[in-house]
C-alpha cells in the first residue's frame, strides 16, 4: 500500500507506467505542481551496480536492474535470433544504467526525411519550438552546471586526437556528460552509480517526485492492461505482489519504453479496441528504430598519456550530416581496446569467411593479435550512432508463445551499410596521421536505442499521438518515452526524451488545471 494521503482505491491525477527517462521526468515535474502521482514499475530498487549481464534467471536479472525475458528477432517472417535487450528494469529504467552522454538531436532531425523519393514531413513541431526544454532539460540533468563549474582536464591523449582533427578542418568537441566528477568518480558508464554523481532519471527525478506529499510509487507492480471505453481510459489492471488490483487516475502516462509501450496497448484489446488500444491508425508497434552502430579503434603516432577522470570525452558531429546525407554520430567510449580486442576482430573476419574451429581460430589470431598490441599500443574505442529510418515492417509484435510475450521484426537496410562505410571512410581521414580499425566486421543494431513505436504528428491516419503526445483516439491517454519520436537521429535519445517529458508536462498540467476550473 502507499505511505501517502491517497490509498490506491482512490484516483490520482496521474498514473505514470515506467520510471524511466520519460516517465520520471514527467512525473518530477507534475508531482511539484502539487498534483497527485502514482508510480507504476515492474522492477524494483536496484542495489546491484554490476554492468550488462547474459544471466539467465529471470530474478537475478531484475535484481541486477535488467529486463528479466529474452526477446527474438524475426527476418523475413521467420525467426533470426534470441537475445536479451540492454533495457533497463527497475527504478529509473534503463538510464539508471545509461552511459550519461545527453546530446541534442540535429536541428536536420526536425526537417522533412526522404522515404520512398518522397519528402515526408515527420516532426509535427520544429527545432526552433523544441530548443527551449532541450535547454530545460541540460539544466535538469546537470549539463548547463557542469560547463559553469568547468569539467575535468581532458587527457594528453584527447587534446591531442581534438588538436589534430582541428590540424585538418574539423571541430571535435566535448562530450555533454551529466556526471559531477570528483577525485573518486569511475563513472559507472553501463552499470548503477551508487556514489550520486551520476544523474540519471532515479537521482535527479524519481527520488526528488517521492519526497512530494502526494507522490508513491508501486514497484513489483507488473500493469496487465489499460483498461479503456470509445475515449477514455477507465482503470488499470495489473499484478502488485502476486494480487490483482485496479487503479483509477484522471490521465495515464505511458513510459514502459518502445518495445513495452506497445506492447501493453496492444495487449489491451477490447470490444471497442479490437486492434489494441488507440490503434485505429494501426501504428502500434509499427516503424520500430534502433539507433545502427558501429565501433572504431584509433591509435596515436606516439605514446600519450590517458589519465583524466573523464574518459568517455569527445563527440565529433562534423558528419553528423555530409552534404546532405546523415552519416553519424561519433563519441568516445571511455574504454580502452588492447589485445583481447584486436583478436576478437579478427576472428568475427574469419568467422564471416566460415572458419568455425575454436583452437584454429585461437591459433591464426594470437600472432598478429599480440603484435598490432606491441607495435601500436593500447587503442581508444569510438562508438558510432547512424540513423535509422521509419519502416512499417519494422514493428514490435505481440507473441504470446515467446518469454516476452512479443517478438520484434527488423531488418537492416542497404543504405545505412553505405552510410556506415562511407562514415568511416571520411573519420580515418579526419584523424590522420592516426591510424584506425574497425571493430565490428559488420554493423549491429544498438537495441538499447529503440524508438518510434507510437509516434507523435499531425496526422491521426499515420500517428498514433498528436503534438502534445496525447493519444489521437483516447482522450486521456499519453505516450512520453522513445516511443514518440519519429526519427531516431543520431545522438543518444536520452535527452531528447528528457526534453520532450518536460513539454508534455506543461500540456498535461494546463489540461488538469482547466479541469478543475470547470
Amino acid at each position: 500500500m502507499t505511505k501517502k494521503n491517497l490509498k490506491l482505491t482512490d484516483e490520482w491525477d496521474l498514473i505514470v507506467i515506467g520510471t524511466g527517462m520519460g516517465g520520471a521526468t514527467v512525473g518530477h515535474t507534475l508531482a511539484l505542481k502539487g498534483f497527485s502521482v502514482l508510480f507504476l514499475e515492474k522492477g524494483r530498487e536496484v542495489a546491484s551496480n554490476e554492468g550488462w549481464t547474459d544471466e539467465p534467471d529471470p530474478e537475478k536479472r531484475l535484481q541486477q536492474g535488467w529486463w528479466p525475458n529474452i526477446i527474438s528477432q524475426q527476418r523475413k517472417g521467420e525467426q533470426f535470433d534470441q537475445r536479451y535487450l540492454a533495457v533497463g528494469c527497475g527504478r529509473g529504467g534503463s538510464a539508471m544504467h545509461y552511459a550519461a552522454a545527453l546530446e541534442r538531436l540535429d536541428p536536420a532531425d526536425f526537417d522533412a526525411l526522404k522515404i520512398n523519393h518522397q519528402h515526408v514531413e515527420l516532426w509535427p513541431i520544429s527545432f526552433k519550438e523544441f530548443l527551449p526544454y532541450y535547454k530545460k532539460a541540460e539544466a535538469l540533468y546537470g549539463i548547463t552546471k557542469n560547463r559553469e563549474n568547468g569539467r575535468p582536464k581532458l587527457s594528453e591523449w584527447d587534446q591531442s586526437f581534438i588538436q589534430t582533427m582541428q590540424k585538418n578542418g574539423f571541430n571535435p568537441e566535448r562530450l555533454n556528460v551529466a556526471i559531477n566528477y570528483d577525485k573518486n568518480c569511475i563513472e559507472c558508464i553501463g552499470k548503477v552509480c551508487h556514489r550520486k554523481c551520476k544523474a540519471d532519471a532515479k537521482l535527479v527525478c524519481l527520488d526528488e517526485a517521492l519526497k512530494q506529499p502526494n507522490c508513491d510509487i508501486l514497484d513489483h507492480c507488473e500493469v496487465q492492461t489499460i483498461d479503456a471505453d470509445a475515449t477514455k481510459v477507465n482503470s488499470i489492471s495489473a499484478v502488485h505482489m502476486g494480487k490483482h488490483i485496479k487503479l483509477r487516475a484522471k490521465k495515464v502516462i505511458l513510459a514502459a519504453g518502445a518495445m513495452h509501450s506497445p506492447q501493453l496497448l496492444l495487449k489491451s484489446k477490447n470490444a471497442f479496441w479490437p486492434n489494441g488500444l488507440a490503434n485505429t491508425s494501426d501504428q502500434v508497434g509499427r516503424n520500430l528504430m534502433f539507433h545502427v552502430g558501429d565501433m572504431y579503434a584509433v591509435w596515436s603516432p606516439k605514446k600519450l598519456s590517458r589519465v583524466s577522470l573523464q574518459k568517455k570525452s569527445i563527440s565529433i558531429r562534423d558528419f553528423y550530416v555530409d552534404k546532405g546525407q546523415h552519416l553519424g554520430h561519433i563519441q568516445s567510449l571511455g574504454l580502452s581496446a588492447g589485445r583481447g580486442h584486436i583478436s576478437m576482430f579478427i576472428k568475427d573476419v574469419l568467422r564471416s569467411y566460415g572458419v568455425r574451429n575454436k583452437f584454429l581460430l585461437s591459433a591464426i589470431t594470437k600472432i598478429p593479435a599480440t603484435l598490432a598490441s606491441f607495435i601500436l599500443g593500447e587503442a581508444v574505442l569510438f562508438g558510432i550512432n547512424i540513423e535509422d529510418a521509419p519502416c512499417p515492417k519494422n514493428r514490435v509484435i505481440l507473441n504470446p508463445s515467446e518469454p516476452n510475450g512479443t517478438s520484434f521484426s527488423y531488418e537492416i537496410t542497404d543504405d545505412i551499410q553505405k552510410r556506415s562505410d562511407e562514415l568511416y571512410k571520411q573519420f580515418s581521414k579526419a584523424v590522420k596521421p592516426w591510424r584506425t580499425l574497425r571493430i565490428m566486421p559488420t554493423i549491429e543494431i544498438n537495441h538499447g536505442h529503440s524508438c518510434g513505436t507510437c509516434r507523435f504528428g499531425s496526422n491521426p491516419e499515420n500517428s498514433v499521438l498528436d503534438v502534445n503526445c496525447r493519444s489521437h483516439d483516447i482522450e486521456n491517454l499519453y505516450v512520453v518515452d522513445a516511443s514518440f519520436m519519429p526519427r531516431s537521429g543520431a545522438a543518444n535519445p536520452s535527452l531528447t526524451i528528457a526534453a520532450n517529458a518536460l513539454r508534455v508536462a506543461e500540456k498535461i498540467s494546463d489540461s488538469l488545471l482547466t479541469d478543475k476550473t470547470i
